[in-house]
């Protein structure tokens, strides 16, 4: 404040993103809620790799039946 000029309102500090927050959150004991978004997101990333070598599988058999 005493370096800013006379009249001059001090600034808000910056605010951390959610993001950082909840990591320090996750260096100490995980909860059960952080487990589930965890499993969640391995069985998203889980169907999203069998929905992909699904479609490839596809891909590979329509390319096959067209003669390439």
């Amino acid at each position: 404040r005493l370096c800013q000029g006379q009249g001059a309102e001090p600034t808000a500090a910056p605010r951390t993103p959610r993001a950082l927050q909840s990591g320090k959150r996750r260096e100490g004991k995980p909860n059960s809620l952080d487990l589930t978004f965890h499993l969640l997101r391995e069985f998203l990333e889980m169907s999203r790799e069998e929905r992909l070598a699904q479609k490839a599988l596809s891909n590979k058999l329509l390319l096959q039946s067209i003669g390439k």
